[in-house]
């Protein structure tokens, strides 16, 4: 059997581009649970063990090791090396990482929101491993971890909201959001305030205007207050009272009544 190779290569603005030798014709997986290596989008690493990776279709999918293969984020040569541009956990599969081989022993496809968890472990390590930075001027630094937005949302480009039992779908801007105008927002407990609060705010726990489900994102309601004992001197004005439910979970949803 002639094995067709897919090459990966990290590009400077898109993150990623394939490049593969493999016919235009109408392209049929092996088994369901393969991955369409050409055209793979992402590429994201949380553990030596795998990889996660986002086709060109747009499903996520998990690629298992069988040896530690650390050091994929910050390649800067990446190969899929597949047969016929097909990954499926087959024993000739294999990445290479700056020439290292690092065989394929699984392949799994992932739902959206392990992608998304995938996708944040791994900014939040490439981030704790940067080199250090010489600062030459007086002037102030701000560092915080970069959202993908693949599983962030940045707070200003919020155009509506709804809540459900699983928790919220907020709407964005798909031009500000990396193509996605749908995300879903899964609570720590059941926020029984979005059912009836005025407004509302997303508060980013690192202060970057971004929602990604890190540690202190949340949401901050306002409610009105039922029991107004001022004077009747005083016209009645709209009282509020404050409370905040916890975000643990976010990631794209394909549309609006997707989960």
């Amino acid at each position: 059997m002639t094995h067709r190779q897919v090459s990966l290569m990290l590009a400077t603005s898109l993150g990623l581009a394939l490049a593969a030798s493999v016919s235009a014709q109408e392209r049929t997986p092996p088994a369901p649970h393969c991955m369409d290596a050409v055209g793979v989008q992402e590429v994201e690493q949380a553990s030596p063990r795998s990889i996660a990776l986002r086709a060109a279709s747009g499903q996520a999918y998990r690629i298992d090791f069988s040896e530690d293969c650390p050091g994929v984020r910050g390649a800067t040569s990446l190969k899929l090396e597949v047969p016929a541009g097909w990954a499926c956990g087959r024993p000739s599969e294999r990445v290479v990482v700056d020439g290292r081989h690092c065989g394929i022993t699984a392949v799994t496809p992932l739902q959206d929101r392990d992608y998304a968890s995938v996708a944040r472990d791994s900014d939040r390590l490439r981030t704790a491993t940067l080199p250090a930075v010489t600062i030459r001027e007086r002037r102030e630094i701000r560092r915080s971890f970069g959202g993908s937005p693949s599983y962030c949302f940045a707070t200003r480009n919020v155009r509506a909201w709804s809540s459900d039992p699983q928790g919220m779908l907020v709407e964005t801007n798909p031009r500000r959001n990396g193509g996605h105008r749908y995300y879903r927002v899964e609570l720590g407990s059941h926020c029984r305030q979005l059912d009836r609060a005025p407004q509302l705010s997303f508060h980013s726990g690192l202060q970057n205007g971004l929602i990604c489900g890190n540690p202190g994102d949340r949401i901050m309601t306002a409610e009105f207050e039922t029991d107004d004992l001022r004077g009747e001197s005083i016209a009645p004005l709209p009282q509020y009272t404050r409370g905040s439910c916890t975000i643990q979970a976010v990631y794209p949803a394909s549309s609006q009544a997707s989960n």
